[in-house]
């Protein structure tokens, strides 16, 4: 399924378990280039609980990473944003 994320969505967040990160991030900046994305991820020893987010993945999409957020001993998850380029 083909999702649009029209210009109504300023942001978009991809939970940290969505497979195919790369394919969808590119989606959303085909239908919505002023989006920001925020996309969870986790660092440190939250990695034997999920995959963290391989930014190398990202290569073909044309964008690039404005910000972040890091995991602490009361928050699992990381936050990794990104805008069109």
């Amino acid at each position: 399924m083909i999702h649009d994320y029209t210009p109504e969505f300023d942001l978009v967040w991809i939970a940290c378990l969505v497979p195919n990160k790369e394919e969808i991030l590119d989606r959303i900046f085909q239908t919505n280039p002023g989006a920001t994305v925020a996309i969870r991820s986790v660092d440190g020893i939250h990695q034997l609980l999920y995959e963290p987010v391989d930014a190398t993945k990202f290569s073909k999409v044309t964008c690039e990473e404005a910000g972040g957020t890091m995991a602490d001993s009361f928050i699992i998850h990381s936050t990794i944003y990104y805008t069109f380029k």
